[in-house]
């Protein structure tokens, strides 16, 4: 299943949903993010892989980190969060710990509603947990 996005503008919410993807899916898709008007700045970014069943190895988490990195000052969102219905997802947690490398307040959890609230904060937060970690259900 591709990558697709929904825009909810009452929550100021993107909504990324799809399988695991290359870089260059990213890359059309988050240009289609861009250029749709009702996304506006300061929207969170929620990626959403609990239907997702093949994941990616890290050199291509790195690949698609370019590419968000690379968008990020244009879409300008207030944070990014990725839920996933594992535990220890490989991939989930390279993308979060380059993200922190490269200071992009983006969170991993397994919880939606955890997700959710801290998307909602809209601010890095002090208390974030450690790269490599991933938030679980309460």
């Amino acid at each position: 299943m591709p990558l697709r996005y929904t825009i909810d503008t009452t929550r100021q919410l993107v909504t990324i949903t799809g399988e695991y993807a290359q870089a260059e899916e990213w890359r059309e898709l988050l240009g289609q993010v861009l250029n749709d008007p009702r996304r506006r700045p300061g929207f969170a970014f929620l990626r959403d892989l609990r239907e997702a069943t093949t994941p990616v190895d890290a050199a291509t988490v790195v690949g698609i980190i370019d590419v968000v990195q690379r968008y990020w000052p244009h879409l300008q969102p207030s944070r990014a969060a990725i839920i996933t219905p594992r535990e220890i997802d490989p991939a989930a947690l390279v993308a979060h710990a380059l993200a922190d490398d490269q200071h992009l307040p983006l969170e991993t959890f397994t919880s939606y509603d955890e997700a959710m609230e801290w998307l909602r904060a809209g601010t890095p937060d002090e208390t974030a947990p450690d790269p490599g970690t991933v938030r679980k259900d309460g």
